[in-house]
């Protein structure tokens, strides 16, 4: 795996700025918090890890290296707060394997609760697996 390829900063804060933009193009309300959020109860937007990635990125995450926010998106579902991972599995496992219980995330959300989103379907897809129990690809 090439470092290139990580995520920077820059390009995370600009990938959150692209998802909030499409979902405004949609006419939908959503904000976004800089907050942290618990590790455990977050569900993937993936169905795998990938081994040669988390490597790296656990390498890194345990220098204190790789502190970048990931993107969470939070609905309001069956009466609960629910954090869907939009970005960060990789991080987001190597936090849990070293002990931590909660991350710093682009938090986006909806003063209506929740909102349509192809992350949340994406999830359904691979049946709501939390980041901590997706398989390694």
């Amino acid at each position: 795996m090439r470092r290139e390829k990580l995520v920077t900063a820059e390009s995370q804060k600009a990938r959150v700025d692209e998802i909030l933009a499409v979902y405004r193009s949609q006419g939908v309300a959503v904000h976004c918090d800089l907050r942290r959020v618990p590790l455990h109860s977050l569900i993937a937007t993936q169905d795998g890890i990938e081994a040669d990635k988390l490597e790296v990125v656990r390498r890194l995450v345990q220098q204190g290296k790789l502190t970048i926010p990931v993107v969470v998106e939070e609905h309001f579902l069956n009466d609960r707060l629910t954090h869907y991972l939009l970005d960060g599995h990789c991080r987001v496992r190597s936090l849990i394997e070293a002990g931590k219980t909660s991350v710093e995330a682009y938090v986006l959300w909806s003063p209506a609760g929740t909102f349509r989103s192809n992350f949340i379907e994406v999830a359904r897809q691979y049946g709501d697996v939390r980041v901590k129990d997706l398989p390694l690809v």
